[in-house]
Protein backbone atom coordinates (compact mmCIF):
# COMPACT_ATOMS: atom_id res chain seq x y z
CA UNK A 1 0.00 0.00 0.00
CA UNK A 2 1.61 3.50 -0.72
CA UNK A 3 0.17 7.18 -0.02
CA UNK A 4 -1.19 7.42 -3.42
CA UNK A 5 -3.72 4.39 -2.69
CA UNK A 6 -6.79 5.82 -1.93
CA UNK A 7 -7.34 3.12 1.26
CA UNK A 8 -4.02 4.77 2.56
CA UNK A 9 -4.48 6.07 6.56
CA UNK A 10 -1.71 8.09 7.50
CA UNK A 11 -3.19 7.81 11.16
CA UNK A 12 -3.69 4.10 11.39
CA UNK A 13 -0.40 2.61 13.45
CA UNK A 14 2.48 1.35 12.05
CA UNK A 15 2.20 -2.52 11.47
CA UNK A 16 4.16 -4.79 14.12
CA UNK A 17 7.11 -6.73 13.52
CA UNK A 18 6.96 -9.65 12.66
CA UNK A 19 7.03 -12.29 15.08
CA UNK A 20 10.35 -13.82 13.36
CA UNK A 21 11.99 -10.32 13.26
CA UNK A 22 10.94 -9.56 16.93
CA UNK A 23 12.36 -13.10 18.17
CA UNK A 24 15.45 -12.07 16.08
CA UNK A 25 16.25 -8.94 17.99
CA UNK A 26 15.68 -10.94 21.67
CA UNK A 27 18.05 -13.59 21.03
CA UNK A 28 21.02 -11.64 22.11
CA UNK A 29 19.28 -10.29 25.02
CA UNK A 30 17.94 -14.53 26.00
CA UNK A 31 21.62 -15.22 25.28
CA UNK A 32 22.86 -13.13 28.28
CA UNK A 33 19.91 -14.17 30.50
CA UNK A 34 20.79 -17.78 29.92
CA UNK A 35 24.51 -17.08 30.22
CA UNK A 36 24.36 -15.09 33.33
CA UNK A 37 21.96 -18.05 34.96
CA UNK A 38 24.40 -20.23 34.01
CA UNK A 39 26.99 -18.38 35.53
CA UNK A 40 25.31 -17.85 38.73
CA UNK A 41 24.23 -21.18 38.76
CA UNK A 42 27.11 -22.88 38.28
CA UNK A 43 29.36 -21.05 40.88
CA UNK A 44 31.07 -18.71 38.30
CA UNK A 45 31.11 -15.90 41.07
CA UNK A 46 33.96 -18.10 43.29
CA UNK A 47 36.36 -17.11 39.80
CA UNK A 48 35.45 -12.94 40.03
CA UNK A 49 36.38 -12.81 44.06
CA UNK A 50 38.64 -11.01 46.85
CA UNK A 51 39.73 -14.96 47.31
CA UNK A 52 40.62 -16.08 44.23
CA UNK A 53 42.62 -12.94 43.61
CA UNK A 54 44.52 -13.53 46.70
CA UNK A 55 45.29 -17.12 45.90
CA UNK A 56 45.73 -15.95 41.89
CA UNK A 57 47.87 -13.00 42.47
CA UNK A 58 51.22 -14.50 42.09
CA UNK A 59 50.27 -15.83 39.04
CA UNK A 60 48.96 -13.33 37.77
CA UNK A 61 51.60 -10.26 38.33
CA UNK A 62 54.16 -12.95 37.17
CA UNK A 63 52.18 -12.98 34.13
CA UNK A 64 51.54 -9.46 33.79
CA UNK A 65 55.16 -8.75 34.14
CA UNK A 66 55.80 -11.47 31.02
CA UNK A 67 53.46 -10.43 29.05
CA UNK A 68 52.32 -6.93 30.10
CA UNK A 69 50.70 -5.81 26.83
CA UNK A 70 48.48 -9.14 26.32
CA UNK A 71 47.54 -9.11 29.87
CA UNK A 72 46.44 -5.30 29.92
CA UNK A 73 44.36 -6.57 26.41
CA UNK A 74 43.09 -9.87 27.96
CA UNK A 75 41.60 -7.83 31.28
CA UNK A 76 39.74 -5.48 29.04
CA UNK A 77 38.38 -8.16 26.83
CA UNK A 78 37.60 -9.80 30.41
CA UNK A 79 35.46 -6.55 31.84
CA UNK A 80 34.37 -6.00 28.59
CA UNK A 81 32.59 -9.67 28.73
CA UNK A 82 31.86 -9.37 32.44
CA UNK A 83 29.53 -6.14 31.56
CA UNK A 84 28.53 -6.71 28.30
CA UNK A 85 26.87 -10.21 30.21
CA UNK A 86 25.20 -8.09 33.35
CA UNK A 87 27.89 -10.49 35.30
CA UNK A 88 28.63 -10.14 39.12
CA UNK A 89 32.17 -8.80 39.60
CA UNK A 90 32.62 -5.10 38.27
CA UNK A 91 33.85 -3.85 41.73
CA UNK A 92 36.45 -6.92 42.12
CA UNK A 93 37.19 -6.25 38.46
CA UNK A 94 38.31 -2.45 38.98
CA UNK A 95 40.35 -3.92 41.75
CA UNK A 96 42.22 -6.38 40.06
CA UNK A 97 43.04 -3.77 37.43
CA UNK A 98 44.64 -1.47 40.09
CA UNK A 99 46.19 -4.14 41.74
CA UNK A 100 47.85 -5.56 38.28
CA UNK A 101 48.71 -2.12 36.73
CA UNK A 102 48.39 -0.14 39.25
CA UNK A 103 46.18 3.18 40.21
CA UNK A 104 46.20 4.94 36.28
CA UNK A 105 46.39 2.43 34.43
CA UNK A 106 44.31 0.15 36.62
CA UNK A 107 41.88 2.50 36.62
CA UNK A 108 41.92 3.40 32.46
CA UNK A 109 41.78 0.19 31.88
CA UNK A 110 38.34 -0.41 33.65
CA UNK A 111 37.03 2.86 32.21
CA UNK A 112 37.74 0.97 28.60
CA UNK A 113 36.71 -2.43 29.80
CA UNK A 114 33.28 -0.57 31.44
CA UNK A 115 32.30 1.84 28.96
CA UNK A 116 32.67 -0.88 26.06
CA UNK A 117 30.69 -3.17 27.39
CA UNK A 118 27.98 -1.20 28.76
CA UNK A 119 27.93 0.10 24.72
CA UNK A 120 27.15 -3.46 23.84
CA UNK A 121 24.92 -4.06 26.86
CA UNK A 122 23.09 -0.93 25.91
CA UNK A 123 22.63 -1.97 22.15
CA UNK A 124 21.27 -5.24 22.61
CA UNK A 125 19.18 -3.69 25.46
CA UNK A 126 17.86 -0.73 22.37
CA UNK A 127 17.12 -4.10 20.20
CA UNK A 128 15.82 -5.73 22.03
CA UNK A 129 13.58 -3.67 23.93
CA UNK A 130 13.16 -1.04 21.94
CA UNK A 131 10.40 -2.06 20.18
CA UNK A 132 7.77 -2.71 22.99
CA UNK A 133 8.20 1.30 24.31
CA UNK A 134 7.61 2.31 20.49
CA UNK A 135 4.47 0.18 20.84
CA UNK A 136 3.25 2.03 24.38
CA UNK A 137 4.43 5.51 23.89
CA UNK A 138 2.37 5.31 20.44
CA UNK A 139 -1.01 4.99 22.48
CA UNK A 140 0.53 8.78 24.10
CA UNK A 141 -0.62 9.11 27.66
CA UNK A 142 2.17 9.02 31.24
CA UNK A 143 4.77 7.15 29.39
CA UNK A 144 5.18 9.28 26.64
CA UNK A 145 5.78 12.15 28.86
CA UNK A 146 8.38 10.62 30.80
CA UNK A 147 10.33 9.15 27.79
CA UNK A 148 10.16 12.46 25.97
CA UNK A 149 11.30 13.77 29.58
CA UNK A 150 14.67 11.52 29.58
CA UNK A 151 15.85 11.94 25.94
CA UNK A 152 15.58 15.64 26.83
CA UNK A 153 18.31 15.20 29.27
CA UNK A 154 19.40 12.00 28.37
CA UNK A 155 23.01 13.51 28.97
CA UNK A 156 22.36 14.87 32.65
CA UNK A 157 20.28 11.23 33.52
CA UNK A 158 23.12 8.86 32.60
CA UNK A 159 25.91 10.99 33.86
CA UNK A 160 24.25 11.06 37.60
CA UNK A 161 23.81 7.66 37.66
CA UNK A 162 27.28 6.47 36.24
CA UNK A 163 28.62 9.18 39.14
CA UNK A 164 26.82 7.39 42.26
CA UNK A 165 28.83 4.18 43.26
CA UNK A 166 25.98 1.74 44.84
CA UNK A 167 23.97 2.20 41.00
CA UNK A 168 24.36 -1.11 39.40
CA UNK A 169 25.65 -1.25 35.90
CA UNK A 170 23.55 -3.59 34.25
CA UNK A 171 20.47 -1.83 35.39
CA UNK A 172 21.33 1.64 33.72
CA UNK A 173 22.44 -0.25 30.47
CA UNK A 174 19.09 -1.89 30.50
CA UNK A 175 16.94 1.04 31.13
CA UNK A 176 18.94 3.41 28.49
CA UNK A 177 18.53 0.99 25.95
CA UNK A 178 14.44 0.36 26.97
CA UNK A 179 14.60 4.40 26.47
CA UNK A 180 15.89 5.76 22.68
CA UNK A 181 18.67 7.81 23.38
CA UNK A 182 21.44 8.52 21.23
CA UNK A 183 24.02 6.31 21.59
CA UNK A 184 26.76 8.78 21.99
CA UNK A 185 25.32 10.64 24.33
CA UNK A 186 24.70 7.64 26.47
CA UNK A 187 28.77 6.40 25.72
CA UNK A 188 30.06 9.99 26.23
CA UNK A 189 27.93 10.09 29.82
CA UNK A 190 28.91 6.93 30.76
CA UNK A 191 32.35 7.03 30.28
CA UNK A 192 33.14 10.45 31.87
CA UNK A 193 30.63 8.96 34.48
CA UNK A 194 32.48 6.22 35.55
CA UNK A 195 36.06 7.56 35.76
CA UNK A 196 35.89 8.69 39.39
CA UNK A 197 34.54 5.66 40.94
CA UNK A 198 37.38 3.29 38.71
CA UNK A 199 39.53 5.82 40.32
CA UNK A 200 39.12 5.14 43.61
CA UNK A 201 38.60 1.57 43.23
CA UNK A 202 41.93 0.93 41.32
CA UNK A 203 43.49 3.15 43.71
CA UNK A 204 42.33 0.80 46.58
CA UNK A 205 43.46 -2.32 44.82
CA UNK A 206 46.79 -0.89 43.48
CA UNK A 207 47.78 -1.15 47.91
CA UNK A 208 47.10 -4.94 47.09
CA UNK A 209 50.21 -5.82 46.61
CA UNK A 210 51.21 -4.84 49.93
CA UNK A 211 48.72 -6.31 51.96
CA UNK A 212 49.54 -9.44 49.63
CA UNK A 213 53.34 -9.54 50.65
CA UNK A 214 52.43 -9.52 54.58
CA UNK A 215 50.36 -12.28 54.22
CA UNK A 216 47.10 -10.88 54.84
CA UNK A 217 43.57 -10.55 53.31
CA UNK A 218 41.86 -7.72 51.71
CA UNK A 219 38.83 -7.30 52.80
CA UNK A 220 35.64 -5.36 51.16
CA UNK A 221 35.43 -3.72 54.58
CA UNK A 222 38.42 -1.63 53.24
CA UNK A 223 35.78 0.41 51.30
CA UNK A 224 34.80 1.36 54.65
CA UNK A 225 37.88 3.26 56.10
CA UNK A 226 37.72 7.23 56.12
CA UNK A 227 40.08 7.92 53.65
CA UNK A 228 37.88 5.70 51.15
CA UNK A 229 34.57 6.96 52.79
CA UNK A 230 35.85 10.27 51.96
CA UNK A 231 36.15 10.29 48.71
CA UNK A 232 32.82 7.65 47.84
CA UNK A 233 31.00 10.10 49.52
CA UNK A 234 32.40 13.37 47.73
CA UNK A 235 30.86 11.21 44.85
CA UNK A 236 27.56 10.94 45.40
CA UNK A 237 27.01 14.49 46.37
CA UNK A 238 29.10 14.99 42.80
CA UNK A 239 26.19 12.86 41.26
CA UNK A 240 23.78 15.29 42.43
CA UNK A 241 25.80 18.57 40.14
CA UNK A 242 24.54 17.66 36.83
CA UNK A 243 20.54 17.61 38.30
CA UNK A 244 21.64 21.22 40.31
CA UNK A 245 23.30 22.62 36.68
CA UNK A 246 20.07 21.59 34.88
CA UNK A 247 17.98 22.88 37.35
CA UNK A 248 19.52 26.18 37.50
CA UNK A 249 19.31 26.75 33.77
CA UNK A 250 16.15 25.88 33.78
CA UNK A 251 15.90 29.02 36.00
CA UNK A 252 17.70 31.52 34.36
CA UNK A 253 15.94 30.72 31.10
CA UNK A 254 12.55 30.79 32.86
CA UNK A 255 13.75 34.35 34.44
CA UNK A 256 14.64 35.53 30.92
CA UNK A 257 11.63 34.56 29.13
CA UNK A 258 10.34 36.50 32.10
CA UNK A 259 11.68 39.73 31.04
CA UNK A 260 11.42 39.96 27.71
Amino acid sequence: MTILDPEFDPDAPAPRPSLTRRLAKSLPLIAIVLVMGLFIGLGGARYISMETLQQKSGALTAFTGRHHVWSLALYILTYIAVVAFSLPGALIMTLTGGFLFGAWLGSAAAVAGVSLGSAVMFLIARSALGDILKSRIRNGGRLARLEAGIRRNAFVCILTLRLIPAMPIWLVNIAAGFVHMPFWTYFTATVIGIVPSSVIYASIGSTFGRVFEHGRSPSLHMLLEPQVIGPLCGLMLLSLAPIAVQAWRARRARIRLGAV
